[in-house]
């Protein structure tokens, strides 16, 4: 290889980034200052990005100029948090409450709820086995009540610092939203004032590919969970189940995460219900039954009406995305995490038809590949 071919000054800005995305993973406290900083207005990049789309709706459907699109915009945001803060966050409050009172009365007696003699000895062992590994989390459970009050009080700093970062965050989207035009023009002035073209084109191409991938996923996963959450409470309500509206909330976040997100949600609507009917142990069955009628509702009909093809791998590349993302991150990366090895995959594998090509290779083992609608297109 000839080094006078190399560019060094690309490398060296490669090197630099790949030295920032090190220093974020380590999370050094000098990091840790940096991101007290940026917080806000990394916040505020998501509210915008999100928001932005209804206010383009504004824009080209109801041809109103962006300034009216953005008041309205930000009025119905506004609005919906304001109801949400004072229907909803009272009576989650209020059930949070209960539920942490009601922890310390629950009696843990398993022996009771599985009292069911079986006539096989194989059947007997399997629910002692069940006995023996659910008690001691149960009664660990019980005696957290102290414990998760002190925690509570302890958020409660970090609840009201994060509120006030919320407020500037809203504040900066707007103005980001206000200058939207402006701020992407400078964006690609950048870029290709500091890239040669090739790279520039590379990074304006890899940006329009993370923009609708993120776009349908994201947003299409958030707009799916809501309606997961709000038919679970009106199922919820419908049998009259205790804690019904956290059990929905819980049921709606843990959605959003693919795949592992039913179980995730399972565990804890389990064991609140529990708690709340004690002597009714039957209704933990029949909360998981309807989780799971709700999620098939889900994979089957919802999921594919508002998301389409917009994940475009298999279910192998979405585990080991989620997997590799909460390892990562935790539940941000695990919800993410797709998104990002989606884009990551979709870019790897259009540099490796095109060098395919070049070599003569085009079309090489594309029968057993399982090729996305997208991809093909």
């Amino acid at each position: 290889m000839n080094f006078k071919d190399l560019n060094l000054y690309f490398y060296a800005k490669m090197i630099a980034i790949a030295a920032i995305v090190i220093l974020f993973l380590t999370r050094t406290p000098v990091w840790s200052l940096i991101e007290q900083g940026i917080r806000p207005v990394i916040y505020a990049f998501i509210i915008a990005y999100i928001l932005d789309y209804c206010v383009r709706y504004f824009e080209k459907k109801l041809k109103l100029n962006r300034v009216i699109s953005i008041i309205i915009t930000f009025a119905i945001f506004i609005s919906i948090i304001v109801l949400f803060g004072a229907l909803v966050v009272p009576r989650v409050v209020e059930t949070v409450s209960i539920l942490i009172n009601s922890i310390g009365k629950v009696d843990i007696n398993l022996e009771d709820i599985f009292r069911q003699d079986f006539n096989n000895m194989y059947l007997n062992e399997i629910q002692q086995s069940i006995v023996n590994a659910v008690t001691p989390m149960l009664q660990k459970l019980t005696n957290a009540t102290g414990s998760a009050v002190l925690l509570l009080v302890n958020e409660i700093q970090k609840i009201t610092s994060g509120l006030i970062s919320f407020v500037v965050a809203l504040i900066i989207s707007v103005y980001m939203l206000a200058e939207k035009n402006d701020l992407v023009a400078r964006l690609k002035r950048f870029i290709f004032a500091y890239f040669d073209d090739q790279h520039s084109n590379w990074i304006m191409n890899t940006s329009q590919k993370a923009h609708y991938i993120f776009k349908d996923f994201v947003v299409g996963k958030l707009l799916d969970s809501f309606i997961i959450g709000v038919l679970s409470f009106v199922v919820l309500s419908f049998f009259n189940f205790e804690f019904k509206l956290l059990i929905a909330i819980i049921i709606g976040i843990t959605n959003m995460i693919p795949y592992f997100g039913p179980f995730l949600g399972a565990v804890p609507a389990s064991i609140i219900t529990y708690i709340g009917a004690p002597h009714t142990p039957v209704n933990v069955l029949w909360i998981l039954l309807i989780i799971l009628i709700i999620q098939q509702l889900d994979g089957w009909v919802i999921g594919p009406m508002i998301l389409g093809d917009s994940v475009g791998v298999s279910a192998f590349w979405i585990i080991l995305a989620v997997t590799i993302g909460g390892a990562t991150f935790g539940v941000l990366g695990m919800f993410l995490g797709v998104p990002v090895l989606v884009l990551i995959k979709t870019l790897l594998e259009d540099d490796i038809q095109k060098k395919l090509y070049v070599k003569g290779y085009e079309g090489l083992e594309e029968k057993n590949i399982r090729m996305s609608r997208k991809s093909k297109s």
